[in-house]
């Protein structure tokens, strides 16, 4: 099987059809949750050294809870497990697009965008549970003229949409860039290589390959993480007394 473009990876096929459609971007969607709850039975009971996927998991676990903690402090570690959750399913899914012949949910800006739209309007709902109409302060930064409230609640409102908007777009783009140079960098090597091209000379893009890829594994972590960190810097503007 051969990829004659970047962009065949981001086609959207069916895979199987009942009473509803399952394509290529859900199946790999819910293979990310899977591996999320995988991921949590990391340790088994009745052990008391975890294994590697334990270990993983505690450390992640970990990292998301102390960014709660110091961002937003101590109390608001009850949503700890909405945002475990959302950086693990992100996280594989940007992973799972590494794999060949696969497919990153991630890079669907549908996907993106209602999972950045989803997150910020539920933080205003905390926020409005918490604080009711005084959550409206948040678009008002302190000392305006009277004058000018109108405009800067306006233009604090149109900020807001943009961060929800670019919190997707940062995802989706991000992984598009990457992944396409990835596997325009492993058609080059494929296509020297089936023409007969020497190895010595094809080492060099397989070491460019392998930064590439480390690269895009970093890449994966850090879009996840940059996701969260926002939407828990968000949640402390919103919860803030």
């Amino acid at each position: 099987m051969l990829v004659f473009s970047p962009m065949e990876a981001y086609v959207i096929y069916p895979i199987f059809s009942l009473n509803f459609v399952i394509n290529n971007v859900i199946f790999y969607l819910l293979l990310a949750g899977f591996l999320t709850l995988l991921l949590g039975k990391g340790i088994k009971k009745g052990n008391i050294i975890s294994n590697n996927w334990g270990i993983i998991s505690e450390s992640l676990f970990r990292t998301i809870l102390l960014m709660i903690e110091n961002v937003v402090g101590p109390k608001m570690s009850i949503y700890l497990p909405l945002f475990y959750s959302i950086f693990h399913i992100v996280l594989f899914s940007n992973l799972l697009g590494l794999v060949p012949y696969s497919t990153t949910p991630t890079v669907e800006l549908v996907m993106t965008l209602s999972i950045a739209f989803t997150l910020l309007m539920g933080l205003l709902l905390v926020g409005f549970l918490t604080h009711k109409l005084y959550l409206l302060a948040i678009f008002l930064p302190g000392g305006t003229p009277l004058a000018l409230i109108p405009i800067m609640v306006a233009l604090e409102v149109i900020a807001y949409i943009f961060r929800t908007i670019s919190l997707g777009l940062r995802l989706a783009i991000n992984l598009i860039t990457g992944h396409l140079l990835l596997k325009v960098v492993i058609g080059f090597i494929w296509l020297g290589y089936i023409k007969g091209t020497s190895f010595f000379i094809l080492a060099i893009p397989l070491i460019l390959l392998t930064i590439f890829l480390s690269l895009e594994i970093l890449i994966a972590y850090l879009q996840a993480y940059i996701l969260i960190f926002i939407t828990i810097i968000t949640l402390k503007d919103v919860t803030m007394s």
